[in-house]
């Protein structure tokens, strides 16, 4: 209903989250003659991008002018076809270093491998409180011959919920289901395990706890909570491949958005749950693994 600009126009559009808008979503408003004056994008391209059904071949662009124009794959947003051309022009693009939400603790890894070092805390109290026990902690866990599925870790299903009923027991005068605790998971079939788990512990229908947010990276991305739980469940290697599937190369560096996402949505503590010889397989997680085991 693009007529509707008849009636009104405006100077300046702000499109937030801009990485995950693909081309043809926003290119009816950006090539409107009168609607919009001026856009803003702002997004992160270190984050998820965004959800396309087309497979990778079937998306690439082949033709030369638009290759030309860095439009290379169709499963690109604008703002990344935007930064291939003036991430260097310091007219068009400006990064925002300042961030909010984590404790420079948890905020230390994500920064220096994806980030170059330019994040800096705001800074906020939470950002700064000196803390008795380690703001980010990894735990090795080794998976149950449970014949179960291998989307499915009990044993890790397991040690999330005890760390749930911790932090219940630690912050029950303050709890929040939306704002103390959440899971990140990459199956949901690890959702179903957990909250199986989680009921038959608590032994009541209407715990808080119950409440609380278990779902995968992908929904989680946008929100915070005090205490991030990121169960990694893979028990076969081959599963470190849809772990890994958006992580592509800038500037020599490897850049794992699921892992960003998943690392940045905690504000003061990040627990890390996994099984560290599957995981070592990949270079980065053996980093993490280094740094936080």
């Amino acid at each position: 209903h693009t007529e509707l600009f008849n009636l009104k126009q405006f100077d300046l559009a702000i499109l937030d989250e801009a990485s995950q808008v693909l081309e043809p979503q926003i290119m009816a408003l950006l090539a409107h003659p009168t609607a919009v004056r001026r856009f803003i994008m702002i997004g992160d391209h270190k984050q998820l991008p965004a959800v396309v059904q087309q497979r990778p071949s079937e998306s690439v662009v082949s033709d030369t002018l638009l290759r030309d124009m860095a439009l290379l794959d169709c499963r690109d947003s604008l703002f990344e076809r935007m930064l291939r051309l003036y991430r260097n022009d310091e007219n068009v693009c400006f990064m925002l270093t300042r961030q909010g939400r984590m404790h420079h603790e948890i905020a230390d890894f994500p920064n220096k491998h994806f980030y170059q070092g330019q994040l800096q805390v705001v800074p906020l109290r939470h950002q700064l409180t000196p803390s008795p026990e380690p703001r980010v902690r990894f735990f090795h866990v080794s998976p149950y011959a449970n014949g179960l599925s291998d989307n499915v870790n009990v044993a890790e299903a397991e040690l999330v919920v005890d760390y749930l009923i911790n932090i219940w027991e630690s912050n029950k005068a303050d709890f929040h289901p939306d704002e103390t605790v959440g899971v990140i998971v990459p199956y949901r079939n690890q959702i179903s395990a957990i909250l199986s788990i989680l009921a038959s512990r608590l032994q009541v229908d209407d715990h808080p706890l119950l409440n609380i947010t278990i779902d995968t990276v992908e929904r989680f991305q946008g929100s915070q909570r005090k205490y991030i739980i990121y169960s990694f469940t893979v028990q076969r290697e081959y599963q470190l491949r849809f772990l890994t599937e958006t992580n592509f190369i800038e500037d020599g560096q490897l850049i794992d958005r699921k892992l960003n996402v998943a690392m940045t949505r905690a504000q003061e503590y990040l627990i890390m749950i996994g099984n560290r010889v599957v995981l070592s397989k990949n270079p980065l997680y053996a980093q993490l693994i280094q740094d936080y085991l």
